[in-house]
């Protein structure tokens, strides 16, 4: 059984923005342009914007726990970006791109393309987002909200497995219930917790599955890439999920099964009486005597 390289990102880690490459998993750009205080280090700042997103009424409101999105990247070299247009009509995804070039004889060339990308189900078109980086890299991401399941009471006494003093500020229920992990605390052979999730990757290949951390939420990516001689295309499927407090995520390991089945494991400790809350730690980590420690 071969693990997955668990891929990680802390904020204070990155100064310089480096949001394109590897790091350009990492960003959500529905919710860390609104971060209060804005994640800067998070948020690419040299991108071309297509299609901005929506600012939020409430800058306040408390991040997403669960989170899929739907991801199409186009290699766009060659193209004016000023003529870039992105769009949704019916159920697919409309990439418009022209370049002209002119010459002082009057002679000229124009480059122009259309193409069309399916919309997966259950997507939030009134949410699309595009932008350009700074290596010619389109990039289109549409949320994905798939309908509320069924809450049932049983759902709700599973909340014990994670210990009598729970963190007030995480919705427990909504890790349960939404995330599509069917995640569970079990005990391992020496006495001890562990968090254990699984997700249906069967339609993907161990080499287009990457897994992530930042901070304390998980990311799961699938790609498929399709070959054009116009545009050449690369699809991907994002699942993340902000993981309960007591997770030890920095031992956080992933398999996949021969039945398709992604494995994510963690230990899990149950939370003290006296533990701050998730978001109280996470200010107390970013004040100035916190950083002048590190």
């Amino acid at each position: 059984m071969a693990f997955f390289p668990i891929y990680r990102y802390r904020v204070h880690d990155d100064p310089v923005g480096r949001c394109f490459g590897d790091q350009l998993d990492f960003f959500d750009p529905w919710n860390d342009l609104n971060a209060t205080p804005p994640t800067r280090f998070i948020v690419p700042e040299t991108v071309h914007w297509i299609n901005k997103p929506k600012q939020q009424n409430n800058n306040h409101t408390a991040r997403v726990t669960n989170l899929e999105k739907f991801r199409v990247q186009y290699n766009v070299a060659g193209f004016n970006l000023e003529t870039m247009k992105t769009r949704v009509e019916g159920k697919k995804i409309i990439i418009e791109a022209k370049q002209e070039d002119r010459q002082p004889d009057g002679d000229y060339s124009i480059r122009e393309v259309r193409k069309s990308c399916p919309l997966p189900e259950h997507a939030d078109a009134d949410h699309l987002v595009s932008y350009v980086t700074r290596n010619h890299v389109l990039v289109i991401e549409v949320p994905i909200k798939n309908p509320e399941p069924e809450r049932r009471q049983s759902e709700n006494q599973n909340l014990a497995q994670f210990g009598t003093h729970r963190d007030p500020l995480f919705n427990y229920v909504a890790f349960l219930c939404d995330s599509g992990l069917n995640p569970q605390i079990i005990n391992t052979t020496d006495n001890k917790k562990q968090l254990s999730m699984a997700l249906d990757m069967k339609n993907y290949g161990s080499e287009e599955i990457k897994v992530s951390v930042k901070n304390n939420e998980l990311i799961i990516k699938g790609e498929h890439r399709n070959k054009d001689d116009n545009i050449p295309q690369r699809s991907f499927f994002f699942k993340s999920i902000a993981l309960p407090p007591g997770t030890k995520v920095e031992q956080l390991q992933s398999y996949l099964t021969a039945e398709g089945q992604l494995k994510i494991e963690a230990p899990y400790e149950d939370q003290d009486a006296d533990a701050k809350p998730a978001e109280e730690q996470k200010e107390s980590d970013k004040s100035p005597d916190a950083e002048n420690k590190n």
